[in-house]
């Protein structure tokens, strides 16, 4: 398994989800294991000790004062294509939400092309099971021979039925059945979210939102059976990208978050005994 970076720079703009101001980022290549998103200030490295922010979406900050929010979209196209060098030169506080998936980003680096590197890249393997719990919600990550990723989540008090979904990770199954699903929300919940900043930049362009009886108000509504658990899979791998490698392991999920993700990296780095990282 050898690393690999795109063959030129590609850039995105639009606006922050959560921010609702105009960003714009460059994609460029890096001929390096790891993605750094580089800012005035900052070169914020995107592992998972650099997360400031866990709240709706994943918050990057650097030594020296600067932040990206929403980097998990991105990551998770750069990860299910196998990118593993890069550096993201940011303009603005977050990253631009485009379709809500990870689509568009997808697109863009399959046009762009991708170059494989001759170094080999590193590989995460689990030796130990780890588990993290938030009151009913919880994760674990569990030692197996490949990545895959099994969600159950529980909407019923918003309306919406869900069924469970297991992912085993390929670049196909990923074009396929996670990179279009794109971010969810409530329309009960957007007075609190706004109040509160959040979703500031949200609208039916780039947010699959459903009423009280879990209908989409979207036009032409899902893209995707089941598409907020697969949206949901979609910030696990962004999330656990931030390992710093391949992932060999199961991760398993009751109600996943940004929170949880990051915890049960934290967790997983904890001992040495948990791991084992392959170069």
């Amino acid at each position: 398994m050898l690393q690999s970076t795109l063959k030129a720079a590609v850039s995105f703009e639009g606006i922050g989800v959560h921010s609702g101001n105009p960003c714009r980022i460059t994609v460029c290549p890096r001929d390096e294991n790891g993605v750094a998103f580089r800012t005035k200030k900052d070169s914020i490295e995107a592992l998972y000790n650099m997360a400031s922010e866990t709240t709706m979406c994943t918050k990057l900050s650097g030594a020296n004062g600067s932040s990206v929010s929403t980097i998990e979209h991105l990551s998770s196209a750069m990860y299910g294509l196998g990118i593993t060098g890069a550096v993201v030169d940011v303009e603005g506080d977050e990253i631009p939400i485009l379709d809500g998936s990870a689509l568009p980003f997808v697109e863009a680096f399959l046009a762009t092309g991708i170059e494989q590197l001759s170094h080999r890249r590193r590989v995460c393997k689990l030796m130990k099971p780890v588990k993290v719990q938030d009151g009913k919600k919880w994760a674990s990550l569990t030692p197996a021979d490949s990545f895959s990723i099994n969600i159950k989540c529980d909407f019923t008090q918003k309306g919406l039925k869900t069924d469970p979904m297991r992912f085993d990770f390929s670049k196909d199954n990923f074009l396929k059945e996670i990179a279009p699903a794109r971010t969810f929300g409530f329309f009960a919940d957007m007075d609190f979210l706004r109040k509160n900043n959040l979703a500031s930049g949200a609208s039916l362009e780039n947010t699959l939102v459903f009423d009280d009886k879990g209908n989409p108000l979207n036009e032409n509504g899902l893209r995707l059976p089941n598409e907020p658990i697969r949206h949901k899979i979609l910030d696990v791998i962004g999330d656990l990208s931030l390992i710093g490698g391949a992932i060999m392991a199961r991760f398993d999920a009751f109600c996943p978050s940004h929170k949880l993700n990051n915890q049960i990296v934290f967790a997983l780095f904890e001992n040495k005994d948990n791991f084992e990282m392959i170069d």
